[in-house]
């Protein structure tokens, strides 16, 4: 197949979707305001996961010096924003012993930050909760790895992001606690402001078992790059029309910094999520969710989109426009791109990607989109879970219940201590950047806002549009839903095939995205084994677990 012949559409285009914005990306959050212009300039509408719905804001405490709060706006209706919100509900701990919780996060931290963090937190929960709170945060390249073998060795964690971990399959091994029954009792705020159709992207059974996020809830897909050196050579992204196009401005990078990679992957993954829904796995998806309400259920790696895909990234690597060993690195993309290694990477992406990308590297990035925003269940993710080994799951329930509703606590754990992590810039606006001779490679503590529970009750970050939380409301409501949004698989019943799979998945499919192996001969190979691993098994149940689901809708 030519290059020329792959061209980006709302369909059977080459695409990619990064699943662990990592996670795949980046993302920010602010507390209760004042003033009333601000708050209403700042508020955000949380769509539902696919009917649009909204509900009322949560608020926080005021936040120490120079008057600044994040901006109440994280779930707030359209016609009734309010000037002020409730202060989540606070629940009577003190006839019980104090605990200690442990709270487990993705993305780089220093242990004495995180400490300092903690320990600012546990002065708030030390009052509301009769608990201290313990933060961990491990790296992206070794978190599923440690928090699996944590989860598995009944090790003590109270809440934590599974990140790209499968909420069904966590709720079907026994490692995570149900939560409808202890949302409705100790996370009131919470349950009452997420939708019905969210909290369907995270449920088993007939059990609630993760706590989605308030952040974007679609993405479109494109590659990121550094402008610096677009601006160099010349190169007008308008005019980049395809992947045809995009491969001559790799081309061009190539020969003018032949020490410089061209693309390079994000922790082993070139691409991350491929044009598809995947329908939790990708182990049976839906091959085009822009342009087809069609809820067949296909298997992606016999389809001539996956070949064709995984053909031109042979081709490329094979011209040296990819990193080498894609499937084995285990730096972050933006790390490769901090340190001048590389020119870009591919990513999935949303309003304000550009200067939150920014932001965390250092140099200013400018971006290259080739697929429209879709909103598809795993844009539900990564939630939050309390763990089955839990010392209390009532306080977690009320941890979670502060992280997603109170400023505070959102604030603090997004952004850290201020004037440690971060200063007020503007106090009125509610801006912050950071400390005067720090940046994001010396403050030692990561911003994440996405992985986080509720981005949208913190501060502003420097560059971001005033008008971000709208705006990102806006780019939810408008983009393509999936037929297949709201649909979550129940894998209990085809657990053995989906672990099988995943392994034959690991072995194959990023090395095939990555570039290093030939496709003609590889893929045939990967099919083979998935199908003596019980793909077709997977792919029958969540058939017909799929089609009961859009019966039940109707």
């Amino acid at each position: 197949m030519k290059n020329e012949d792959i061209q980006p559409a709302a369909g059977k285009g080459i695409g990619l979707l990064i699943i662990c914005e990592v996670p795949f990306g980046g993302m920010e959050v602010i507390m209760k305001k004042k003033l009333v212009a601000v708050i209403l300039a700042t508020m955000v509408l949380c769509t539902a996961c696919s009917s649009g719905k909204t509900s009322d804001v949560s608020s926080g405490k005021d936040s120490g010096s120079n008057d600044a709060q994040p901006t109440a706006g994280a779930t707030a209706d359209a016609d009734s924003q309010k000037e002020a919100a409730e202060e989540p509900s606070t629940y009577d701990f003190s006839d019980r012993e104090p605990v200690t919780l442990k709270l487990y996060m993705f993305g780089d931290a220093d242990t004495a930050q995180c400490e300092l963090v903690s320990e600012k937190l546990s002065e708030i929960t030390r009052e509301k909760l009769n608990c201290d709170v313990q933060l961990t945060r491990i790296g992206f390249g070794s978190y599923v790895t440690q928090l699996n073998l944590a989860l598995s060795s009944g090790e003590q964690i109270d809440v934590f992001s599974p990140f790209n971990l499968s909420t069904s399959t966590l709720a079907n091994s026994g490692q995570i606690k149900p939560l409808t029954k202890l949302l409705q009792t100790y996370g009131k705020e919470t349950y009452e402001a997420i939708s019905a159709d969210d909290w369907a992207c995270h449920t088993v059974g007939d059990d609630i078992y993760a706590v989605p996020p308030n952040k974007d809830k679609a993405m479109d897909l494109g590659f990121m790059m550094r402008k610096d050196i677009v601006d160099e050579l010349g190169i007008d992204l308008s005019q980049v029309k395809d992947f045809n196009g995009l491969h001559d401005v790799l081309v061009k990078v190539k020969e003018a910094h032949p020490d410089m990679y061209p693309a390079v992957p994000d922790f082993g993954n070139m691409l991350g999520y491929l044009e598809v829904d995947q329908l939790s796995d990708y182990f049976g998806v839906l091959l085009d969710p822009y342009t087809s309400d069609s809820l067949k259920v296909e298997n992606l790696f016999e389809s001539e989109y996956y070949k064709e895909l995984c053909t031109m990234m042979y081709g490329w690597a094979k011209e040296g426009l990819l990193m080498p060993d894609a499937s084995t690195n285990t730096e972050s993309g933006n790390n490769l791109i901090k340190s001048g290694k590389a020119f870009g990477r591919f990513s999935h992406m949303k309003v304000g990607f550009e200067s939150e990308n920014t932001n965390a590297i250092g140099m200013e990035i400018v971006t290259w989109k080739y697929a429209p925003a879709i909103s598809v269940t795993s844009k539900l993710s990564p939630a939050w879970c309390i763990g089955e080994n839990t010392v209390d799951a009532e306080r977690s329930m009320a941890l979670l219940n502060l992280m997603y509703n109170d400023p505070e606590v959102s604030n603090l754990l997004i952004n850290g201590v201020e004037g440690v992590h971060y200063q007020i810039l503007d106090a009125q606006k509610g801006i912050i950047g950071y400390p005067e001779g720090k940046d994001a490679t010396t403050v030692g503590y990561a911003r994440l806002p996405w992985g986080w529970p509720n981005e949208q009750i913190s501060y502003l970050w420097q560059g971001d549009s005033e008008t971000l939380w709208s705006d990102l409301n806006q780019f939810n409501l408008t983009a393509i839903q999936s037929p297949a949004k709201g649909f979550t698989f129940d894998n209990a019943m085809v657990l053995n095939e989906v672990t099988a799979c995943q392994n034959i998945y690991t072995k194959y499919n990023p090395a095939l995205l990555g570039g290093q192996l030939d496709p003609e001969i590889t893929i045939p190979k990967f099919v083979e084994e998935l199908k003596k691993a019980g793909i077709g098994t997977i792919i029958a149940e969540k058939q017909k677990q799929i089609d009961a689901w859009a019966a039940n809708k109707k």
